[in-house]
């Protein structure tokens, strides 16, 4: 994770892995990149070729945000119901069986970011998208949120 873009309420882990939220802020100094609105902090990796894969354990999080801002491709978990949000236009989803872990794979070249239910590798949807700038995958925290998902 990129430290200079985390939300000052965010707790970074000393590996740069893992994100919690704090209610203390953290006193971070002021960086043009850190997020001031949304609780989360880019990765310190940004793709703009080839194919990567990730996964996340949202665990049994009530509700959960894969992509939290107005330029990410976004998978919204609230209690066992699904949807999808980009530019504005949300989609519900149907999935007979929540997973703990969303795999999430890009496929830069071809335009192609997939959200799995990582557990049996279901597809859970699929956004398609030529994309022009390098992608940063985002993780957060806070007010009982979960997100990650990939900024542009």
């Amino acid at each position: 994770l990129d430290t200079n873009s985390a939300h000052d309420r965010l707790q970074i882990s000393s590996d740069l892995r893992t994100v919690t939220w704090s209610d203390v802020p953290q006193g971070r100094p002021h960086h043009p990149h850190r997020f001031q609105r949304w609780p989360q902090a880019l990765c310190s990796e940004s793709f703009s070729s080839g194919q990567h894969y990730w996964e996340v354990d949202v665990g049994s999080a009530r509700e959960c945000c894969l992509g939290g801002s107005d330029v990410s491709w976004c998978l919204q978990k609230r209690d066992d119901s699904f949807s999808v949000r980009h530019g504005g236009v949300v989609t519900s989803l149907s999935v007979p069986q929540p997973s703990r872990r969303v795999g999430v794979h890009l496929d830069w070249d071809a335009g192609l970011l997939s959200f799995y239910s990582a557990d049996s590798m279901a597809p859970l949807h699929s956004f398609h998208q030529t994309f022009t700038q390098p992608l940063h995958p985002a993780l957060g925290v806070g007010w009982g949120l979960f997100y990650v998902g990939v900024i542009k």
